[in-house]
């Protein structure tokens, strides 16, 4: 069975980190772009050798990620 690709924008954040949490529960693959601004690493330290998260440290503005949602199924803006 394929696993859900989902991208989470703003995924280090205090709502963003608890619905990550949630989706690789669930067994999707995650992708994190977050410029951690206002976000926190340490929201998502608990899943750092979970090989289905991929956190980008990135500005949702930055044209050049593009790529980061091919293939993604789900996307949940919370930037």
């Amino acid at each position: 069975m394929n696993k859900i690709k989902s991208l989470v924008t703003g995924g280090a954040g205090f709502i963003g980190s608890h619905l990550v949490d949630r989706l690789l529960k669930l067994g999707h693959e995650v992708i994190v772009i977050d410029d951690f601004s206002s976000g926190k690493k340490e929201n998502l330290e608990h899943h750092k050798n979970n090989s289905n998260l991929k956190i980008f440290a990135k500005n949702i503005c930055d044209k050049n990620i593009e790529d980061l949602f091919k293939n993604v199924l789900v996307v949940f803006h919370v930037a």
